[in-house]
């Protein structure tokens, strides 16, 4: 989608963000470290700061006018998996240990921290020459996404604990912790461009459409796995996801019985896990799960036609490369 000269120029600005705040201190090391860049560490897909690059270029505009945006978008996502890592006691993160399980539980809380000023400052202080009023916008709608963000993992923490929620209740937690973020990427970008408050309105919408359909895809592939073979991590920890949501709202049944007993009950190996898996293969989870993914898509292209943005499709062939896992 975009060029090698096109990434390296995201990947150095991104670590022209974080390093330029150096002050030799743990922190600074840290933020480093999540980010990926040691020597030999893997960067990451950079969806989020892609998105903003891409609806920039479909707007008109420069990528040299868009890279402060699409770094700040960028670091608040990742400061968001520094977080979500200690909320959910992940020690691992892209094949390698979190923050917080490699440098201590206060460490990770501030790194994160850090990561959230770096953002806002990668913002304010970029290269852009667009006008004050115009990043000040830009700014708050950051800040908006970043604050719904929260929202959505709050509403997760307090639903991963209950033993029972509802299909609505799961989308508003989506359209919180992921969607909110993939729309603020679309909508920086086109106001990057120069674009209009309705205009730049619309390509958020679009993006909290994808945004919620790679959540849902997301949680398709962790169920099931490569093939459609496996449980997947987070069925395995009990963690509620759309098809287990789904399943479990559905009238009473044996199968149905199974699911609601995987979330209450202490994961027990793989017989456990072919249980549950066949009872959501009974009830139709997956097809439900890819019908919800395929609604967003076509919402999507929707407001792609109505409000005439996203013509040369660049940036719905951004999404649907990253939604090719389970196509």
């Amino acid at each position: 989608m975009h060029s090698p000269a096109t990434v390296d120029s995201l990947e150095a600005a991104l670590e022209r963000a974080v390093s330029r705040f150096d002050d030799g201190s743990a922190t600074s090391a840290q933020m480093r470290y999540h980010l990926g860049f040691t020597a030999g560490d893997r960067r990451g897909e950079r969806l989020r700061a892609r998105l903003v690059l891409a609806v920039a270029e479909e707007e008109g505009g420069r990528i040299q006018d868009a890279l402060d945006a699409a770094c700040a978008v960028e670091i608040v996502h990742e400061l968001s998996l520094v977080h979500d890592d200690i909320e959910v006691g992940d020690v691992r993160r892209h094949e390698r240990d979190s923050v917080w399980s490699r440098f201590g539980l206060a460490h990770g809380i501030n790194a994160g921290d850090a990561l959230c000023a770096v953002a806002y400052l990668a913002l304010l202080d970029g290269t852009s020459t667009r006008p004050p009023e115009v990043t000040v916008a830009m700014t708050r709608t950051l800040h908006e996404a970043h604050l719904a963000q929260c929202g959505g993992h709050a509403r997760d923490i307090v639903l991963q604990s209950r033993p029972g929620i509802s299909p609505a209740e799961y989308r508003a937690m989506i359209e919180g912790k992921t969607a909110a973020l993939f729309g603020a990427a679309c909508e920086l970008g086109a106001r990057s461009a120069g674009a209009d408050d309705e205009r730049a309105g619309a390509y958020a919408r679009l993006g909290r459409a994808y945004g919620c359909a790679i959540h849902l895809e997301d949680d398709v592939f962790v169920t099931w796995g490569e093939g459609g073979s496996s449980c997947g991590a987070r069925a395995g920890r009990q963690r509620w996801t759309f098809p287990l949501v789904w399943a479990a709202a559905g009238p009473p049944s044996q199968a149905r019985d199974t699911i609601a007993a995987a979330h209450t009950e202490a994961p027990a190996g793989a017989a456990s896990r072919a249980a549950l898996l066949a009872a959501l293969d009974a009830l139709g989870a997956r097809d439900a799960s890819l019908h919800e993914v395929r609604t967003e898509l076509d919402r999507a292209d929707d407001l792609a036609r109505v409000f005439a943005i996203d013509r040369s499709e660049r940036v719905r062939t951004l999404f649907a490369q990253a939604l090719r896992r389970v196509a």
